[in-house]
């Protein structure tokens, strides 16, 4: 059936759909947001809540004398500085933190790019496993709990077993798997809780294209198969011809002549192969280093991520091509979003409904108590 809809201003932005820019898609993800059943990704057990007694007897559980730190993820890969939560940190007097992985110092902790994700925990405290330890451990879960608002985090101190994440709102009996407390934002693609980590929610990817950087097959390496990467870039030549004399081919042999293991070396690296590489200063002092090689391609990649050079990100980005995003069948949102239901369904799964067969599915909804209340008013909207 046809259906009419109000008419607003074109939007050019390449997030916008349908349901967003007729808002049908807030009314969804508040719908999911209040009523929806979360389940684990693993093993499609509805979500519980866990106490700190719960929490506690995790803990009890291993090995007598085990080393383990108690966090607080007080933030969790959002992009930024955030320097004025290490300085609320500090000011309530915590000695410690774990940013991306590493644990620091607090007034040693390290300078973060500000355009990249970062995840950072406050460590609440460390402490062997012992029986007259339960309250000391009770309580330090009370305190990370407080910090991150119902979440925290046990770790091994030597790195024996994978972080354990506990909620105090949802998680997964059988492995741990734990959720915040479901909001909008977690079913939103414009929003960095709840988009694809992989697209960040454009439904697209960017990639270095190799078509695009070996930009004239007919040429060789030395002449210019690769722009940047020929005679006349003295550094990146000296890399390709360690890595010809390593592979034994001619660096003058046309690009389109090469064997194509010889192609996905240049373009994609030498994996964990180490090759000796030869390098000669201003100075004509030659030195050599034995590593692998990390591949033009990733070699872009990681310029354009840590460039902070608005002339070598746009040259760069002559390189780029897009393609779908194929993480999580490409529905733009994050695993924790797409393992929320109501009525068997997700809301990718609703989202992809004809307008026919989702008058239907909202019309057979069947909700009772509180949740049907909220699910009502709602789908009235």
């Amino acid at each position: 059936p046809a259906i009419a809809i109000e008419q607003k201003s074109a939007s050019h932005n390449p997030r916008s759909t349908v349901g967003t820019i007729t808002e049908i898609y807030d009314y969804l993800r508040l719908l999911y947001a209040r009523v929806g059943n979360p389940r684990c990704p693993t093993h499609g057990n509805d979500l519980e809540a866990q106490t700190v007694s719960q929490m506690v007897d995790v803990v009890m559980a291993l090995p007598e004398d085990a080393a383990v730190m108690i966090l607080s993820p007080v933030v969790r890969a959002r992009k930024g500085e955030h320097e004025k939560v290490f300085d609320r940190l500090r000011n309530e007097g915590f000695v410690r933190v774990r940013v991306n992985g590493t644990v620091y110092e607090l007034d040693e902790a390290p300078k973060l790019n500000l355009r990249q994700k970062h995840t950072i925990e406050a460590v609440v405290d460390r402490l062997k496993v012992r029986k007259e330890a339960q309250q000391r451990i009770a309580e330090s879960f009370e305190t990370a709990l407080r910090l991150s608002d119902g979440l925290a985090t046990l770790a091994s101190m030597n790195n024996e077993s994978e972080d354990r994440v506990f909620s105090a709102k949802f998680a997964c009996p059988e492995c741990g798997y734990s959720l915040e407390e479901l909001e909008p934002r977690l079913f939103s693609f414009n929003s960095p809780v709840g988009a694809c980590s992989t697209c960040d929610g454009l439904g697209r990817q960017e990639y270095f294209d190799a078509e695009k950087v070996v930009h004239n097959s007919a040429l060789s390496l030395a002449g210019g198969a690769i722009r940047g990467w020929d005679r006349n870039n003295y550094y990146y030549f000296q890399l390709l011809q360690s890595i010809a004399k390593h592979y034994d081919f001619d660096i003058e042999t046309p690009w389109n002549q090469l064997p194509k293991t010889i192609h996905s070396v240049i373009l994609y690296g030498s994996g964990d192969e180490e090759i000796a590489f030869q390098y000669t200063g201003p100075s004509n002092k030659a030195t050599q280093k034995k590593h692998p090689f990390e591949g033009v391609l990733p070699n872009m990649e990681r310029l354009y991520d840590d460039t902070e050079s608005m002339a070598v990100r746009e040259e760069l980005s002559k390189y780029l091509s897009e393609s779908h995003c194929e993480a999580f069948d490409c529905t733009r949102l994050c695993l924790e979003a797409r393992h929320v239901f109501i009525s068997k369904k997700s809301l990718p799964d609703v989202t992809q409904l004809s307008v026919e067969k989702a008058l239907e599915f909202f019309s057979n909804i069947k909700l009772t108590g509180k949740r049907g209340e909220i699910a009502e008013k709602i789908l009235k909207e």
